[in-house]
């Protein structure tokens, strides 16, 4: 019976899992695991792909989820299991069957994906560098032109996701972070405050930030630095609660 098709798209985002036969093990120790980074990380300069979550907490299998950023997923997979054999080559044949895909359609399939993945995440996953793990993305879900931002806390792994809004009056955008700190010093001075005074002002700094986001190009890390240093999940959660 022939197999069946991967589902794949150009500019896809992946749930991958590969098991190895039942009597062996692709992870023994923590520098089997650590090995396992490393390759990812080589991998990810030869193809430019993003990496948004892993859990290799199972001994016999590993976890990823993969952006292919335009790559060829069933390259990339290829590319890895090769090192990774090459790498537990004294240990014999390894892979129990290919590697199983599934397509993650939506922002919310990748955030239900993700939080599985971490919770099924222990001492070992959490003693890994976690540099290969890419912190915010844009997700454009199946059949659909518009983006989402998904931003992940890099304190408590806590995601959140807003569509991509950009300024629709392009003439007059804030395009800088000058342009923007102009803004800033003249929303203080129209709520006769000072700078400082203003963004200690949540209520205040919160309903405005709204505001400025509709109408910038720049990024939430660029928006969050203007108002007071926030980090880019807690502009995603100011603009989510104020949707509400």
């Amino acid at each position: 019976m022939p197999r069946m098709a991967r589902e794949k798209i150009p500019f896809g985002t992946y749930l991958i899992s590969q098991t190895c036969t039942s009597e062996k093990k692709i992870f023994e120790t923590i520098d089997d695991r650590k090995m396992f980074i490393e390759i990812i990380k080589e991998k990810k300069e030869q193809f430019n792909f993003k990496v948004y979550g892993y859990c290799l907490s199972d001994d016999q299998a590993y976890k990823i989820i993969i952006y292919d950023n335009g790559s060829d997923i069933s390259k990339i997979m290829k590319s890895i299991n090769i090192s990774l054999a090459y790498y537990l080559k004294d240990r014999g044949k390894m892979y129990k069957d290919r590697y199983k895909s599934t397509l993650l359609k939506t922002p919310e399939e990748l955030e239900s994906v993700l939080m599985n993945l971490h919770d099924h995440r222990n001492t070992i996953d959490l003693e890994l560098n976690p540099s290969i793990i890419d912190s915010a993305h844009y997700f454009t879900p199946v059949n659909s032109s518009q983006e989402k931002i998904i931003i992940r806390d890099e304190n408590s792994d806590e995601l959140c996701i807003q569509m991509d809004q950009t300024c629709k009056n392009r003439s007059n955008c804030i395009r800088s972070m000058l342009e923007g700190k102009k803004v800033i010093e003249e929303l203080s001075k129209k709520h006769q405050l000072s700078t400082e005074d203003f963004l200690s002002n949540k209520k205040l700094r919160n309903a405005e930030l709204l505001n400025f986001r509709k109408m910038t190009t720049l990024s939430l890390k660029e928006i969050g630095l203007l108002f007071g240093g926030l980090s880019e999940s807690a502009v995603c959660k100011i603009l989510s609660r104020s949707k509400n």
